[in-house]
């Protein structure tokens, strides 16, 4: 991977952008819910899961 956003923490494992350790390399997020009022509201919709999420 070699988009490596610099600065950006991301704890999510299971997001097909994360790098060991806690790298994100999506080359672009996207955060939304337009309407937050608390860091609980927020939410990375840059998001897709990984092989891990196809547990079937």
């Amino acid at each position: 991977m070699d988009n490596e956003i610099k600065g950006i923490k991301c704890e999510v494992k299971n997001c097909k952008f994360h790098d060991t350790p806690d790298n994100c390399h999506a080359g672009h997020i996207k955060v939304g819910n337009q309407s937050a009022t608390t860091v609980t509201d927020t939410k990375c919709e840059t998001f897709e899961c990984n092989d891990s999420c196809n547990y079937r």
